[in-house]
């Protein structure tokens, strides 16, 4: 089973509000450093070109991505697509030490994959614990649709019908 997700209308939508919000702040920022720091004022144009940079990164990892989910042979395949460069996970479904819908637990892993295109909602998120090719412990978060959810859970399992 492959399943493609890519942004859409609405998180197009909330990248202009949240660029709309940035831009606001950064200019409230360039004219503070301006009245308190009228020789250094440049340093505000400093910050306000970080923030969009950071906000750049995430929209370029998120919204202009495309991720692709396949399911075949007991193997999950993850790719995330951003122009031309690929990122690819690949494991086993029997690697799979724990799974989370909706929410992350405390325990999991500090920095895992974000194959995801949300940047906040967490309530159709996928957590994916598993073990990789050396033995460690990685994660995974991506969000897929729920019929995909479901036949992970049954190849992780054994339970196929």
């Amino acid at each position: 089973m492959t399943e493609e997700v890519a942004a859409g209308g609405k998180e197009f939508a909330v990248a202009m509000l949240w660029a709309a919000m940035l831009y606001i702040l950064c200019g409230l920022i360039m004219e503070v450093c301006r009245q308190v720091l009228p020789g250094y004022y440049f340093i505000g144009a400093i910050i306000s070109v970080l923030i969009f940079c950071v906000f750049g990164f995430f929209v370029l990892t998120r919204y202009a991505s495309r991720f692709t989910y396949t399911l075949s042979g007991g193997r999950l395949r993850i790719n995330r697509m951003v122009g031309k460069r690929n990122k690819e996970i690949e494991f086993a479904c029997g690697d799979i030490i724990n799974m989370y819908y909706g929410y992350r637990p405390a325990s999991f892993v500090k920095r895992p994959y974000n194959m995801r295109k949300s940047l906040f909602s967490k309530s159709k998120l996928l957590y994916i614990e598993y073990r990789n090719k050396d033995g460690k412990t990685e994660g995974v978060v991506i969000q897929p649709s729920d019929k995909l959810r479901k036949k992970i859970e049954r190849e992780r399992t054994g339970k196929n019908d």
